[in-house]
Order: structure tokens, then C-alpha cells, then sequence
């Protein structure tokens, strides 16, 4: 089971345009993965326009062969402890379109971006400062808060996402 996490960039009107990513979405994984190499504007244009992924980092491909192992049996890892594979490549993000998929969401406001989830844990956001933030997105059900929300397939109408800001560890 993944750690689901959506991944936006603040547009100068504040509208936000994010991608899905499905695994790693936690603060110490993904968080430390975009502040490290995803510094600039342009990079994170670039990695939000390639679309929905399965992990933000990997040297895997859809069409990856096995796990390679060292005389000893074990698997082996590059320099950053990535595990590598026969036909494997440099660590970047699994887009989904590489297996045919392509997904891009424009989100109205901050609130639309951390409220029009699929079930992500964590909400990312390279403002318009250059600075990346984060929440920890957690449902709760309308019983408890008296607020309505809109948007959700039937089977979580009766739920809201309630964003609570979470730091991203050094």
C-alpha cells in the first residue's frame, strides 16, 4: 500500500496545477526528495507536467527486469541507496503515461487543491516564494465538524479533508 500525496505549484493568480503521486508520500520521502532536487520553478513545472506517477524518485521502468544481487545474494544499491535492476535508469519520477495514463489537474484555489483529493495522506506546494510546504491531509466525517463538502463519489460524501501544516525533516 502506497503513501499517497498530490504535488502542486502556486500559479501567479494562486490557482494551483498538481499531479498524483502514489508512493513515498510521507515528509522524510517525498518531502525530502522535492527540497532536494526540486529547487527552481522550471523543475517543478517540469515534474508536474509530466502528470500522475507512481513514485516521484526511481531507476525503475514500467518494463524493469530483475533485481540485480552481488556475489553474496544481495541486492544492490546505487550511491543514494536506490536498488537497481537489469535495464534500469538515472533516479527520476514512474510517470503513469509511460504505461499510456496521463492526468493534470488545475485546482481553483489552495483549499480546492487539498480538498479534491483521491485518498493522498500528504499535500505539497511550491509557492510563489520558491518554498516548498506541506499537510498532512486527513478525513474526518461531517458529523463531527457540521461542514459540507462537495465533489466526493458517493462512497465518501459524508467526509471532509481537514489540511494541517507538517514540517519537511533537513
Amino acid at each position: 500500500m502506497g503513501t499517497r500525496s498530490r504535488i502542486g505549484i502556486e500559479l501567479p493568480d494562486h490557482s494551483v496545477v498538481s499531479s498524483y503521486c502514489h508512493w513515498d508520500g510521507y515528509p522524510s520521502g517525498n518531502g525530502r526528495i522535492l527540497v532536494k532536487h526540486y529547487q527552481d520553478r522550471e523543475a517543478v513545472k517540469a515534474l508536474i507536467d509530466g502528470g500522475s506517477m507512481s513514485s516521484l524518485r526511481t531507476r525503475n521502468t514500467w518494463d524493469c527486469g530483475a533485481m540485480l544481487k552481488d556475489a553474496d545474494g544481495e541486492y544492490i544499491r546505487d550511491k543514494d541507496g536506490y536498488l537497481m535492476s537489469e535495464g534500469d535508469r538515472d533516479p527520476q519520477p514512474q510517470y503513469h503515461s509511460e504505461r499510456g495514463e496521463d492526468l493534470e489537474v488545475l485546482h481553483s484555489s489552495f483549499d480546492v487543491f487539498c480538498d479534491d483529493i483521491c485518498g493522498e495522506e500528504f499535500a505539497y506546494l511550491y509557492s510563489l516564494s520558491g518554498e516548498w510546504k506541506c499537510w498532512k491531509l486527513e478525513c474526518k466525517p461531517i458529523k463531527e465538524s457540521g461542514r459540507i463538502t462537495t465533489g466526493h463519489d458517493t462512497t465518501l460524501r459524508n467526509w471532509y479533508t481537514t489540511p494541517e501544516r507538517t514540517e519537511i525533516p533537513a
